[in-house]
């Protein structure tokens, strides 16, 4: 068993809140301020609508690693950049 400090398993939220859901929904709020569930849902959300890891994650303030992480948990594939790349 492994030690998990009290101030860790505090900053962990246990309840959803519908106001703090649509301010990340909306970009106002960061989603790491979610429950793991609820942050899957926002990122399939915005995946559905077509939304590049980049986008997603600047959207909902993550980096690119936690938004392809939790995209790949869910079994999605990533959309291509519609934009070109630059080197």
């Amino acid at each position: 068993m492994t030690y998990t400090p009290r101030a860790v398993l505090a900053s962990r939220p246990e309840t959803s809140d519908p106001a703090l859901i649509d301010a990340c929904r909306r970009g106002h709020e960061p989603a790491e301020l979610l429950t793991t569930s609820e942050r899957e849902h926002l990122i399939f959300d915005l995946w559905a609508a077509g939304w590049t890891d980049l986008e997603v994650a600047t959207h909902c303030r993550m980096t690119t690693f936690t938004t392809a992480r939790i995209r790949a948990r869910l079994g999605l594939a990533a959309h291509p950049s519609t934009k070109g790349a630059v080197a």
